[in-house]
């Protein structure tokens, strides 16, 4: 049975790594909340209320989220979700991610995805209403286990061109792989983000262009290329992301004392 994740607290103080090298991670987590303090965002865990109000407070730069998050018409549970809300030193919300896990043993993203399952507590009045996911792309079906979603992605205007997207969806990633120990990760992108070379910046090793249309309330109607990758490749990527970085070895062994 997963624990629920935290709902609120500044990331170090969760850092626990269950799952995944203890090196790599506690290097990359540590170097991650550094390097988003850096930039004036200070990132805690947060609730999917919270997600929600700060996507309400904020429609002129930020369509309404995909409704898996939320709790009532998703069907999310606290065992099965975090949020990261980054403020600035004024408190204020300025950045968001969150991810949610999915475990489809016998089933798969593609299954899930269109029939509704994945979005909706109550798929059948999802239909009725006039939503739908249609994918097309043989590698749906290939995403099976334990899957995670990550979304709920967002920066305030003035935060954007800070490289935040290069460190926040990272920590997201793997604070759900050393949580979850997920088979998969996937994320959504809108032509026009993949077309601004957002998936290259958030690190997804493989991406299916404009393969997904999707009509969800209160989202709307978008169309959506699929990022999606494995642990070894998001292992990969968080070690290259450290040697960019040259974050040193010592890091790591704080992380690990700080696991003991």
């Amino acid at each position: 049975m997963q624990e629920p994740l935290p709902r609120s607290g500044r990331l170090p103080a969760h850092l626990k790594i269950k799952y995944g090298p203890v090196g790599l991670l506690g290097r990359f987590f540590l170097w991650a909340d550094s390097a988003a303090r850096d930039r004036g965002v200070t990132l805690s865990f947060g609730s999917v209320e919270e997600l929600y109000e700060a996507n309400r407070g904020n429609s002129d730069s930020w369509r309404p989220l995909v409704p898996l998050f939320d709790e009532a018409l998703g069907g999310v549970t606290p065992e099965t979700v975090f949020v990261l809300i980054g403020r600035n030193k004024d408190g204020e919300v300025v950045a968001t991610q969150a991810a949610r896990l999915y475990v489809w043993p016998e089933t798969s993203f593609e299954d899930e995805a269109a029939s509704l399952r994945m979005f909706y507590a109550d798929p059948a009045a999802a239909f009725a209403r006039g939503n739908r996911c249609e994918i097309a792309t043989p590698v749906a079906r290939k995403i099976t286990g334990r899957v995670v979603f990550s979304g709920g992605v967002w920066y305030r205007p003035d935060f954007r061109g800070k490289d935040l997207a290069t460190i926040v969806p990272r920590i997201s990633r793997a604070y759900a792989l050393t949580s979850w120990n997920a088979d998969f990760t996937i994320g959504f992108m809108t032509d026009a983000v993949v077309a601004g070379g957002m998936a290259e910046r958030v690190g997804y090793t493989k991406l299916e262009q404009s393969c997904i249309e999707l009509v969800a309330a209160p989202l709307g109607e978008v169309r959506c290329g699929l990022g999606w990758m494995q642990p070894d490749e998001l292992l990969a990527d968080l070690a290259a992301t450290m040697d960019r970085v040259r974050v040193p070895v010592v890091a790591a062994r704080t992380a690990e004392d700080a696991n003991h």
